[in-house]
């Protein structure tokens, strides 16, 4: 089942950034107002590279952003980011996921650097316990998961308080960034692409917007509360049980900047698969046994 367009009332959870930090020569996405600290990366034995996200705080809702009456958002409020955690720089590709899990069940295999699809969100926290099994990484402390919602915002946004990661609303740049549709040529994508093919943001994350839908942690909410537990996924048993619906984030190769865009989130039940929903991996590093 794909998802295509859907009601504005489903992407109210719009997180723009309010990060501060060491200046340095920052990408030409970013203004340099919003630069980041030099960044710190490892690839992994199944091919992964990874980037280190910096703590630091952003603003959830963030600053007004236009048309309002395409985006509208309640009033804005901090959110501290205060655990630096690495993040997948593209999303999981059929090549990693087949060397995990044994199978490939995207619908297109054109090319194993394509993200894995039709992967529920059950087969993602799945994927993410063995590959933290997998020897070599479990001989290095490393622990893999989904990240959040608010550290996929955070990090996705690396510094732009805008819709987009080039630092402004301007939708016309969003192929720039986004394997998407063109809503003004509705010119489509032939399904998904291969990954790291477009600009990356400010912390060298490729393909945050579009391509495909990106599971995260946590539990379904019409809007992000300002609970400090809002921050800590519910990842129980029983809520899967329940059947209690997931989040997805960023967009897919078939949807406009109207869904790839930084504020789009999603409900999405823990067992739906479609050929526009993947994930990127999340990881910490832990001293072996711990």
């Amino acid at each position: 089942m794909k998802l295509r367009l859907i009601s504005m009332a489903a992407v109210l959870g719009a997180c723009s950034m309010g990060f501060s930090g060491e200046e340095t020569n920052a990408p030409a996405l970013v203004p340099a107002a919003q630069t980041a600290p030099a960044i710190k990366r490892f690839k992994n034995s199944v091919g992964m590279e990874l980037v280190a996200i910096p703590t630091g705080s952003y603003l959830c809702y963030g600053r007004e952003i236009k048309p309002e009456f395409l985006f509208p958002k309640p009033k804005g409020f901090t959110v501290k980011i205060d655990r630096e955690f690495y993040l997948g720089t593209t999303e999981v590709t059929q090549a990693q996921y087949l060397k995990i899990m044994n199978v490939n069940p995207s619908v297109a295999k054109t090319s194993k650097d394509c993200p894995v699809n039709r992967v529920s969100w059950q087969e993602a926290i799945e994927f993410c316990r063995k590959l933290s099994e997998f020897p070599t990484e479990k001989a290095a402390g490393r622990v893999y998961s989904l990240p959040t919602e608010r550290e996929w915002q955070y990090a996705a946004r690396a510094g732009s308080e805008f819709l987009f990661p080039y630092g402004n609303d301007d939708e016309m740049r969003a192929a720039e960034v986004a394997v998407c549709r063109d809503i003004y040529t509705n010119a489509l994508p032939k399904g998904v692409q291969p990954v790291g093919k477009k600009n990356p943001n400010a912390w060298g994350l490729y393909d945050v917007l579009g391509n495909v839908w990106e599971w995260v942690q946590d539990s379904w909410s019409a809007s992000q509360d300002q609970s400090p537990s809002s921050v800590v996924a519910s990842s129980s048993a029983a809520a899967v049980e329940k059947g209690e619906n997931r989040i997805i984030v960023g967009g897919g190769w078939d949807n406009d900047f109207r869904m790839c865009n930084l504020a789009a989130r999603y409900s999405a039940p823990p067992t739906r698969v479609a050929d526009n929903i993947g994930f990127r991996v999340r990881c910490e590093t832990r001293p072996p046994g711990e």
